[in-house]
């Protein structure tokens, strides 16, 4: 078989996020990523794993896949991110599971953003039990996306929220959709400012990097690295990462294909409109100078028309 000729595999690929991020092997990476995500708000020490199907609780219920699913234990007093009121004092009533579901999407499928907040939702649902006092554990929906949302403003990263809508102030911390987009990260490592620039640059182009690599010499993110090496896949492993890569392929080629057709066809409709806008000009000068020499306006309709005048 055939073996991959890059050094490091494309974590943008359905595989390679799996195999980076969704790993207990390779935990370090994730635990580095969720790290470098929540810049203090939250430390992650551990992550367990979980099954990534949640099988649907009715017949007929929606079964989902998700790319990782993983939990957390910590202390609420390590957070800022619960407010002093909910704390109780009780250090082992204080600790809370923190659950986490990480999704890689490359193009945007509608309505992406409402399978988060389905995702979300039953990660959510699924604390219920008998006798429970509604206290939800944290629920955090991760989303990396090689696109930015239409009805959005282009940011890096955004922490959604349930807040009140004038004064910005959370209903509850309990649940989050972030939003990680690769359209904002620095086309160069050395114009990455902040650490989370860097690991979504290290997503975004792990594959077209090798041990002379800025990033690699540099030595901050090793266990990136380690997770995304080539050489530790198994044969049946670069089957399934060769299939990931040529869909990833298609995608890609999709999109640029219908961007560059779109922006030729915003140009010849603007050439089109600059034609139509010269002519228009052009009319208006001779119906102004036609009027000027005293031509009456019946006269003038004939020529151009009535809409002219």
């Amino acid at each position: 078989m055939e073996e991959i000729k890059t050094p490091y595999i494309n974590i943008q690929t359905d595989f390679g996020f799996k195999e980076v991020f969704g790993q207990i092997k390779n935990k370090k990476a994730l635990i580095r990523f969720l790290n470098v995500l929540f810049a203090g708000k939250l430390t992650v020490r551990d992550v367990v794993y979980h099954d990534k199907e949640i099988l649907p609780s009715e017949e007929k219920g929606k079964r989902i896949v998700y790319d990782v699913y993983c939990t957390i234990n910590t202390s609420k007093s390590e957070s800022p991110f619960f407010p002093v009121a909910q704390k109780s004092g009780d250090e082992e009533k204080d600790k809370s599971e923190h659950h986490f579901i990480l999704e890689m999407q490359n193009i945007y499928i509608q309505p992406f953003e409402e399978r988060l907040v389905f995702y979300a939702s039953k990660m959510i649902v699924g604390q219920g039990k008998a006798g429970w006092d509604y206290e939800l554990a944290p629920v955090f929906a991760i989303a990396v996306t090689d696109f930015n949302f239409n009805h959005m403003s282009p940011k890096l990263v955004r922490d959604v929220m349930l807040v009140d809508r004038e004064s910005m102030e959370p209903l509850t911390d309990k649940v989050h959709i972030l939003l990680c987009s690769l359209k904002e990260v620095p086309s160069r490592w050395e114009d990455c400012r902040t650490e989370l620039e860097e690991m979504l640059f290290l997503i975004k182009n792990m594959e077209n990097m090798d041990d002379t690599s800025v990033a690699y010499k540099e030595g901050r993110y090793p266990e990136v690295f380690e997770a995304a090496k080539s050489s530790r896949l198994r044969p049946s492993d670069i089957v399934e990462y060769r299939k990931s890569l040529d869909r990833l392929r298609d995608i890609q080629r999709g999109i640029k294909y219908e961007t560059e057709n779109a922006r030729r066809k915003a140009l010849e409709e603007g050439r089109a409109e600059g034609r139509a806008e010269g002519r228009a000009e052009a009319i208006a000068e001779k119906i102004r100078k036609a009027k000027e020499i005293g031509i009456s306006d019946d006269v003038i309709a004939m020529l151009f028309g009535d809409e002219n005048i």
